[in-house]
């Protein structure tokens, strides 16, 4: 019994923390840029782009793109306006 009680707990879903490469490419995404343009933008090739973009629909169980930008915005991880701390070591 108390196994079907722990199992029917409500748990709290880990956020899913995005890089700030994938952030990068969805807020230029989000910005009406295609893959290509965000790619020059960023100085890396067109299939990087679509792996990062990729790897942020994954850590945020979206379907697409559209979905990613909606829940990275929703979340507070794009569009923020603060920048992440970077380490200067």
């Amino acid at each position: 019994m108390a196994h079907l009680r722990m199992a029917t707990i409500r748990r709290r879903k880990k956020r899913a923390a995005l890089t700030l490469r994938q952030r990068e490419v969805l807020e230029w995404s989000a910005a009406g840029k295609t893959i290509a343009e965000i790619a020059t933008i960023l100085g890396v090739t067109g299939a990087t782009v679509e792996k990062h973009l990729r790897l942020a629909r994954d850590s945020l169980g979206a379907g697409n793109t559209a979905q990613a930008i909606l829940k990275a915005h929703l979340t507070n991880q794009i569009f923020s306006g603060d920048e992440p701390t970077k380490n200067t070591r």
